[in-house]
């Protein structure tokens, strides 16, 4: 009888001691995953975008109020991508209009702006400086979210990236508005 129990709880610690490993690993992997930045995620999925694509990284305008920096900026035949990023971690909910979006992380409640006005922003002041009629497509990337909220067309994982540049089939920009852009963007 004794041998039972002892076979009993043997059975039981080891498949404690499986069930602890399994953890262990799922937690590490979690980790391995997130130790690529956001920004280094967001850059490989631009890479892979083809030649109709030229694409600016942390482009700085001055404006009325200073210097605005904007992740990116990518010019097309099918419009100029005025992108912003969000690296947040947690589950991101909130409504289009809200001035605040809120992030939940591991039960720990914060805000985040809105990251459409932010980005509003970005177009406003790039347009300002291009100085041409043309056609601007906002777009938010967010990179270790999930979006609990359908926040409209422009806001998008990672993952989503090149499929929202695949939407945009209709040339709209002429290539000398985007050698005079690309020009403008380089300076």
């Amino acid at each position: 009888m004794l041998e039972v129990v002892a076979l009993y709880w043997t059975k039981i610690f080891v498949t404690l001691v499986v069930f602890v490993v399994l953890i262990i690993f799922f937690i590490r992997s979690g980790r391995e995953q997130s130790s690529i930045s956001g920004s280094i995620l967001v850059r490989n999925e631009l890479d892979l975008l083809n030649d109709n694509y030229t694409v600016f990284c942390n482009v700085n305008i001055r404006t009325e109020r200073g210097m605005t920096q904007i992740p990116y900026v990518v010019v097309s035949p099918f419009g100029i991508f005025v992108m912003t990023c969000c690296y947040h971690v947690g589950k991101i909910s909130g409504r289009e209009s809200d001035q605040e979006w809120n992030i939940k992380n591991r039960g720990i409640n914060e805000t985040m702006t809105n990251p459409l006005w932010e980005n509003r922003k970005h177009i406003n002041d790039i347009e300002k400086k291009i100085d041409l009629e043309l056609h601007y497509i906002p777009l938010i990337v967010f990179t270790y979210s999930k979006l609990v909220n359908d926040f409209g067309p422009a806001v998008v994982r990672v993952g989503r990236l090149r499929d929202f540049f695949a939407i945009y089939e209709k040339t709209l920009v002429s290539q000398a508005d985007q050698k005079s852009v690309i020009n403008i963007l380089k300076e």
